[in-house]
């Protein structure tokens, strides 16, 4: 089986649960964009969507699954918080919500108290199933702090010798503009006694995720009960004073205890796909197609921030990235993407790429890829365009040789709805444009 076709089945049945990356003791960083693209697997077999895209002075990360602008009026921006990942680990998906976010990067050595009440509630996975309960709050330092309790689903249980919960802990660190991926190791430590030392991973600029330790009961029953938690990097401590965290962390487990028991009415589940992108599916004709439950998968198969099935084998897909000016213009960004995902293709390797098109509000040039290998041929139409504010969005359809055709007439179809979108003036400034594409919803919040 190729890795294209393992790629459909996942999408499909949803077999990936989100708890198995999140039970490891350590989180992992993504890899959709970073580095590399990876090996199209033992058999060699199709491309492996998307490919790096050189930043300027790095590889970028993907951006939080923004709506494309010419859709929305021009270069509407990623929607704000972390995602939801994308392309990343369901905790990553988790947005930091309720903290109020300052203009400038916060003094985190400053001890910081509880502003406000701590906010307690599930999240649903687009298909609206329970996918975990959060405990967040606003600290006068600045930071913010979200503690996620996750199940781990059976098989890890019984492979790991793991509890059917783990916790992990955001960090909210407004203005900090780290570059995400793997962050540093992190101390955390109760009460100025216990500690413990984990790997971290920055899930977006102003967010850092770390996991406690499920195997140190000790620590875990001692957390439901502080007073300070302190948290050292290399470069920085800041300290919490947990002001009403144990009523916190008992709601943060009646919550989880539940919801996993089906006693607990779980909130609406946030849209598949942003409305106004889903618009543009339909204006391009494609009113058959369906989305895919991408907050499902693992972060290895993740076609895109978004996805979604055109008739049974063909897999659409949306992201975006933020680029630098040193990154160059759009023709020079299609060219490098086109030569990244040859690293994917274990055989030959065909690329095309139509004119650079320079519209109104953005500009836009079409492409497509082929891997022609002893297992089959594998296909993608391409579309990249890039906004204003350098936004870059990636629009792709992937599919068998023998459903080509239906993959070119997809990516020519949207590629004409947005032509049009981006040849028209934009809203005049100050005039009320639609809102970007929702965040992961967290739902209903319980007032501490």
């Amino acid at each position: 089986m190729s890795r294209f076709t393992a790629r459909l089945l996942a999408a499909g049945t949803a077999l990936v649960l989100a708890g198995t990356a999140l039970a490891q003791t350590t989180p992992q960083p993504d890899q959709p964009s970073g580095g590399q693209a990876p090996t199209s697997g033992s058999d060699a077999g199709g491309l492996i969507l998307p490919g790096a895209i050189s930043s300027g002075s790095s590889v970028a990360a993907p951006q939080q699954a923004p709506v494309p602008g010419p859709a929305m009026g021009p270069a509407a921006g990623p929607a704000a918080g972390p995602s939801a990942g994308p392309r990343q680990a369901p905790a990553a998906q988790a947005p930091i919500a309720g903290p109020a976010a300052p203009t400038a990067a916060p003094a985190a050595s400053k001890v910081g108290t509880v502003t406000g009440n701590w906010q307690v509630g599930p999240q649903v996975y687009t298909d609206g199933s329970f996918k975990l309960c959060e405990a967040q709050a606003s600290f006068d330092n600045g930071l913010a702090l979200v503690f996620l309790a996750l199940p781990v689903p059976q098989a890890e249980q019984q492979a790991k010798k793991l509890p059917p919960k783990i916790i992990n802990l955001v960090i909210g660190v407004p203005g900090a503009n780290m570059p995400p991926g793997q962050g540093p190791a992190v101390k955390l430590k109760l009460d100025g006694k216990l500690e413990q030392t984990r790997g971290s991973q920055i899930i977006q600029p102003n967010a850092i995720m770390t996991g406690f330790d499920p195997m140190d009961a000790n620590f875990t029953k001692a957390l439901l009960t502080a007073n300070k938690l302190e948290v050292s990097s290399p470069n920085d401590t800041a300290t919490f004073v947990l002001k009403g965290g144990t009523k916190a962390f008992k709601d943060l487990n009646a919550c989880f205890d539940q919801a996993v028991a089906g006693k607990l009415q779980l909130p609406a589940p946030p849209p598949a796909i942003p409305p106004a992108f889903a618009q543009l599916l339909i204006d391009a004709g494609l009113k058959d197609a369906h989305p895919l439950p991408v907050d499902k998968m693992s972060p290895q198969e993740r076609p895109g921030d978004f996805a979604w099935a055109v008739q049974k084998d063909v897999i659409g897909s949306l992201r975006s990235v933020g680029l630098k000016p040193e990154a160059g213009d759009l023709e020079k960004v299609m060219q490098n993407y086109l030569d990244s995902l040859s690293k994917g293709c274990q055989g030959t390797y065909t690329p095309t790429k139509g004119k650079l098109e320079k519209l109104l509000q953005i500009d836009m040039q079409t492409g497509s890829a082929s891997c022609k290998t002893d297992k089959g041929e594998f296909y993608a139409n391409l579309i990249l365009y890039l906004t204003k504010d350098r936004q870059l969005f990636i629009i792709s359809h992937e599919a068998p040789a023998a459903s080509k055709a239906v993959a070119e007439n997809a990516g020519n179809a949207i590629a004409g709805v947005l032509r049009k979108k981006a040849n028209e003036p934009p809203p005049a400034q100050g005039a009320q444009q639609p809102a970007p594409g929702p965040r992961p919803a967290a739902g209903p919040r319980k007032q501490q």
